[in-house]
């Protein structure tokens, strides 16, 4: 979905829906309009569904990684425990190591083994 103000394209949140929660696979908000509380409200916007909201991020703490942690927590997001490797989109890769956030809590180890299924099984059922 696309996140405007008016006109104004913003930025740009693609997600998956499932019964039980919310993945949001990609969430953009172009840098010049970053800190106008555009990422939060869309958060917010998302979250109004009332399921778990599921995000990923790189497990590395540089800088960019570090600010983009603590938004998330800022917004009520919670890190995972569970190693997470994220299957690659190209069958010819490899898969990556990513965190697991998740709102408004943590999830169960059998909620998480329910996504990477779904993530598995229908996002990236035909990777090419």
């Amino acid at each position: 979905m696309p996140v405007c103000d008016g006109k104004l394209f913003v930025g740009l949140a693609l997600y998956r829906e499932t019964a039980e929660y919310l993945y949001i696979e990609h969430f953009y908000i172009l840098q010049a309009l970053r800190n106008h509380r555009y990422g939060r409200r869309t958060l917010d916007l998302l979250a109004e569904c009332g399921k778990t909201l599921i995000l990923e991020i790189d497990p590395s703490m540089d800088a960019i990684v570090w600010r983009r942690k603590m938004f998330y927590e800022r917004c009520g997001f919670a890190e995972n425990p569970f190693p997470h490797i994220h299957p690659p989109y190209h069958a010819e890769n490899r898969g990556h190591a990513l965190v697991v956030m998740t709102y408004p809590l943590p999830i169960t180890q059998e909620k998480y083994n329910d996504f990477y299924r779904y993530l598995t099984e229908k996002v990236l059922k035909d990777v090419f």
